[in-house]
């Protein structure tokens, strides 16, 4: 994906809570709209069973799925996810996740996007369709 040397123009540091996630850049193509990006499932992201919680996963594809919307929206607006479906096919274990992430359409006011997260085997565990709503770039929130 040859895009990925973009993400410093519109993230100069990357949020608090994608690095509190692992993130990790893979690949970015902005003429296909898609995203590859890894993250690490830790041992303090899992429940009573011992495998990544479903929240941490609804986490990362969000987060890999904002930060797609937000890189094709650039400097004047800001994408804001108000739907987040997550359909969860496997367990997950600790170790390397990885999320692929795509933009299927962009209309006025909102963005249409999915991803599937992988396990540690590379089999899919999870996917997601979200909402995004496109607003105004503000001042970050104090």
């Amino acid at each position: 994906m040859p895009d990925s040397h973009l993400i410093h123009q519109t993230f100069p540091q990357p949020a608090e809570s994608s690095k509190s996630l692992g993130f990790k850049l893979l690949g970015l193509d902005m003429s296909a709209l898609t995203t590859r990006v890894q993250f690490e499932g830790r041992p303090d992201f899992t429940n009573p069973a011992g495998y990544i919680q479903g929240g941490y996963l609804s986490a990362m594809l969000d987060d890999a799925i904002g930060m797609l919307a937000t890189m094709k929206m650039g400097t004047e607006k800001l994408p804001s996810t108000i739907d987040l479906h997550t359909t969860f096919l496997r367990p997950v274990r600790v170790g390397a996740i990885e999320v692929f992430a795509r933009i299927r359409n962009i209309g006025r006011a909102v963005i249409f996007a999915e991803g599937e997260l992988y396990d540690t085997r590379g089999k899919e565990a999870a996917r997601a369709v979200a909402t995004l709503a496109i607003n105004p770039r503000k001042a970050p929130a104090t």
